[in-house]
């Protein structure tokens, strides 16, 4: 139970505070554009507090999942100097951005706070095994890898989160730099094949070790789909007993499209799940590297990755690469949340969600705000406005469909979990 309280109060600050930073960005584009709002209230419901102040109701609500800016003419009509439909659309796509705008900064300023609370994993490397296909390509402990494919990398995290997906071969082409020279060497074989279920593990109580219980199950991957859940204790597969994640990991890997029994605990009883891992590519490079004190040029680095992963997700998305069954909602979140340890992955989590809000929310979809600059940059070309109630109809078509995704995702996500 104290668990699930502290889980609540952890999803309740990272939408709380996403959400009013989204709406304090609209109020402040409002306020520069001399547009009137009407009221700014952080939560909703019933209010606690309340103050007017130079035209604007500031409050204070019970319910602290987010708030509102209530713009002066932005809904409906209004004959007010300082109303929204009364200014030019350069000042009203401005003011319509700015939310978006304000949480992708908020993200940027926590992955960049993270990023330099902690050492950074380059890419020079510090070990290699001496059996190893780098050396055989020409690489030797003390070189930094500098480039794969012609991609620019210079922390490990770039590395691992490479696409490897659309790969025509599994060979790659490296260049590293040894005594400020440049080199390019093709080393072969440097990706491989394994299999991949979409499961995580629980860490052990010191910190380190990972067991073979399961901790989150993804969404719409091979294990949610065949049944597993989390909590689940994986205790064997085709009968070879596993005592922790390597064990797991291993077998798994090794049986990429290949049907393979799992023997589960699941508070007690054992059960049996009959799996086919999907084929993933994954690097196939023995090497340790060298951990240093991060620098403005590496977290910026590790920033830029983080978000060019939340962006690339909405890419996969609708190139079809990633289903809407795949997706993950409020529970799926909450999920999520109750596995982070320490302000540092709290506040990581709350710079992705961030992040993933606002590039949401600029799609071109109503009643987004990427839907409303749609219906203003549409005017301005037809000089002619939209009818009241055809916005309004749009609004709430959009609504409706966006309520039932996520219905949807809510619905997967609890059957996953449950």
């Amino acid at each position: 139970m104290l668990t699930f309280i502290i889980t609540l109060i952890k999803l309740i600050i990272i939408l709380g505070v996403v959400a009013t930073i989204h709406e304090f960005g609209h109020f402040l584009a409002s306020k520069l554009c001399k547009i009137g709002v009407n009221e700014f209230s952080i939560g909703f419901g019933p209010k606690i507090i309340q103050k007017k102040y130079k035209g604007t109701m500031y409050s204070l609500r019970c319910i602290p999942l987010g708030g509102y800016c209530a713009i002066e003419g932005e809904e409906g009509t209004s004959d007010r100097e300082d109303s929204f439909e009364k200014k030019n659309v350069f000042q009203k796509i401005f003011v319509l951005i700015m939310g978006v705008t304000f949480n992708a900064l908020l993200a940027l300023i926590i992955f960049m706070g993270v990023a330099f609370s902690s050492p950074t994993a380059t890419t020079q490397i510090k070990e290699l095994p001496e059996v190893s296909i780098l050396r055989d390509a020409g690489i030797q402990e003390g070189d930094t890898i500098t480039a794969i494919n012609g991609k620019r990398i210079k922390t490990a995290s770039e590395l691992l989160s490479l696409d490897l997906t659309e790969l025509d071969s599994n060979d790659l082409e490296i260049e590293y730099e040894r005594d400020n020279q440049t080199y390019t060497t093709l080393v072969k074989d440097a990706v491989q094949d394994v299999g991949y279920i979409g499961i995580t593990f629980v860490t052990a109580e010191n910190g380190v070790d990972v067991t073979n219980q399961i901790e989150i199950v993804a969404a719409g991957g091979v294990a949610s789909n065949s049944g597993l859940k989390a909590h689940d204790t994986i205790i064997a597969i085709n009968g070879e007993e596993t005592k922790n994640s390597t064990d797991v990991k291993r077998i798994t890997s090794q049986n990429a499209g290949k049907e393979i029994e799992y023997t589960i605990d699941r508070n007690g009883e054992i059960l049996t799940f009959n799996l086919v891992p999907e084929s993933k590519k994954e690097f196939n490079l023995d090497f340790s590297v060298e951990v240093v004190d991060t620098n403005l040029t590496y977290a910026w680095a590790n920033t830029k990755n983080n978000v060019s992963t939340i962006i690339k997700s909405y890419v996969d998305l609708f190139k079809g690469k990633v289903q809407v069954d795949q997706m993950s909602g409020i529970v799926g979140i909450g999920e999520v949340v109750s596995t982070t340890r320490g302000v540092l992955e709290f506040l990581n989590l709350m710079a992705i969600i961030s992040l993933a809000v606002g590039v949401a929310n600029i799609l071109p979809f109503p009643p987004l705000d990427g839907g409303k600059v749609v219906i203003v940059i549409g005017e301005a070309i037809t000089r002619k406005k939209l009818p009241e109630n055809a916005e309004a109809i749009i609004s709430y078509i959009g609504l409706g469909l966006l309520l039932l995704l996520t219905i949807f995702i809510t619905y997967k996500d609890i059957i996953r979990i449950l």
